[in-house]
């Protein structure tokens, strides 16, 4: 039951935070996190899957909006419950474990523009690891290192990663509207040699000319 309620959690912070509400997100999967964490961690690696996954909704909400205080915090005690689960897994369509952890960090830095540090620990990924996560996973990670990589002024290379994410599972590119946003910025900011195959990727996603 407690894997359960923590695994329902998670999906409600997710909701939360899709509708605007970050702060009520990270507040409350912390406090979710808080309460049933003794009793998660001894229910093995679903327990230890879903606490650690809502620590990273957490995180990801915090990052959102700029509560840069609390992101170390919040993934350190997720990746506390991926050492302690020892493996990248998939419990309960989680896709938790060690790499994860490492991607949502990703993630945070790229909410928080920090995009020289998110490409730095980007680069810090086992291929190999991160390759056998979800497609989807993937794709939503390689959009983040895009961003990135936008942030940080190497926007060719942003629109190879928006093209690679593409590859791995369209509809993270073609559907997000947060992507598509970054896919009109590059337009806007010039992308190079690059700018027929973004040109191109525009279309796809439906962006006006």
């Amino acid at each position: 039951m407690t894997v359960a309620i923590a695994g329902a959690a998670r999906h409600i912070c997710d909701a939360m935070f899709h509708r605007g509400n970050g702060r009520a997100a990270v507040d409350f999967a912390t406090a979710t996190a808080g309460r049933l964490e003794s009793d998660l961690v001894a229910r093995g690696s679903q327990g230890l899957s879903v606490l650690g996954m809502l620590y990273l909704k957490a995180s990801v909400a915090a990052a959102h909006i700029e509560a840069r205080g609390e992101v170390p915090d919040l993934l350190g005690a997720a990746g506390a419950s991926a050492r302690r689960l020892g493996v990248d897994g998939n419990a309960l369509w989680t896709a938790f474990g060690p790499t994860n952890v490492q991607i949502h960090r990703v993630s945070a830095l790229a909410r928080m523009n920090d995009g020289v540090e998110a490409v730095v620990a980007a680069e810090q990924i086992d291929g190999r690891a991160r390759d056998a996560l979800p497609r989807e996973r993937r794709a939503h990670h390689l959009v983040d290192v895009a961003r990135s990589l936008s942030q940080a002024g190497r926007r060719e290379e942003s629109v190879a990663k928006l093209l690679e994410a593409e590859r791995e599972a369209s509809e993270e590119v073609h559907c997000r509207p947060r992507t598509k946003r970054l896919v009109d910025d590059l337009r806007l900011l010039g992308v190079g040699s690059a700018e027929s195959r973004l040109r191109a990727l525009a279309e796809r996603c439906g962006l006006p000319a």
